[in-house]
């Protein structure tokens, strides 16, 4: 059975600028320990890119986590797949990550790109009641 030990409520504010709230992405290794994020922002960027860039059936005891989007690896690169792409996230952000709202998913596919099997992906975001855009890019 599980106890809850405590909570603390942590806000973006001065008074609470020495508290990490986790771990940055990617992950890096500083003097001490992994690179942490201190803000609430920096973390939900952080937890985007962990949630979009897993494959389903990666992360142990978990296997329905993930995006998808390694799935779409092997479908044709063509005007459809950018659709697709939008697709995958919004599912999986509205599953797993349901405190953000997205305001809108760009995909960049030019004919270099496309020779390379890739694309470049914008999300612009709110999280929560926040009327602050946020931006997150990452290439998949």
């Amino acid at each position: 059975m599980a106890i809850v030990l405590g909570q603390k409520n942590v806000k973006d504010t001065e008074s609470f600028n020495d508290y990490a709230i986790g771990i940055t992405l990617p992950i890096q290794i500083t003097n001490t320990a992994f690179a942490q994020s201190f803000t609430t922002r920096e973390q939900v960027s952080s937890n985007i890119k962990n949630l979009l860039l897993t494959k389903r059936g990666e992360r142990i005891l978990q296997p329905e986590f993930g995006s998808g989007l390694q799935e779409l690896l092997f479908d044709f690169n063509n005007d459809e797949l950018p659709t697709k792409i939008e697709d995958t996230i919004t599912a999986a952000l509205e599953q797993w990550l349901p405190y953000v709202t997205i305001d809108s998913i760009d995909v960049e596919q030019t004919d270099y790109l496309k020779d390379r099997n890739r694309a470049n992906v914008s999300i612009k975001f709110k999280i929560g009641d926040d009327v602050q855009l946020n931006e997150v890019t990452f290439t998949v």
